[in-house]
């Protein structure tokens, strides 16, 4: 029985299916719905600290914009929507998060990536789906 989804969103068009996706089956199953998106700390060299805090809490606010949106969506038709801000690198904080929150479900979208691109960049799904204890829905 799903009782709490966790889907993760980055502003991509990928994303965007994935929590459209979340939402319906948050809807069928009554579900809870975490709307969870990671601000990850920019790893400038040469910059100073006051330029990195600045630039930090810039994309916390275009963090807060987007989930907003997507919150005021995801409430049209599910019964739970909460959302969440993680710090850090994202794929340890999804699976973090969901572990924190009980999730039964994580829905993340995929890059697309196939073969030897993803070998060599990897992807934040992919992490995901090879370090997760809990199911995870990619979708495309």
């Amino acid at each position: 029985m799903i009782s709490k989804i966790l889907v993760a969103v980055d502003g991509s068009e990928n994303a965007r299916r994935a929590l459209d996706s979340a939402v319906q089956l948050s809807s069928e199953t009554k579900a809870a719905l975490i709307i969870l998106t990671v601000v990850q700390p920019p790893a400038i060299m040469g910059v100073q600290r006051d330029l990195l805090g600045t630039l930090e809490t810039l994309l916390e606010k275009e963090a807060r914009i987007m989930l907003a949106n997507y919150s005021t969506l995801a409430e049209k038709k599910c019964a739970k929507v909460e959302t969440v801000i993680g710090r850090g690198y994202p794929s340890k904080v999804i699976l973090k998060s969901a572990e924190d929150a009980s999730a039964n479900l994580i829905v993340v979208g995929s890059r697309g990536l196939s073969g030897i691109k993803e070998l060599f960049l990897g992807s934040v799904s992919h992490t995901v789906v090879q370090n997760s204890t809990i199911p995870v829905l990619v979708v495309k």
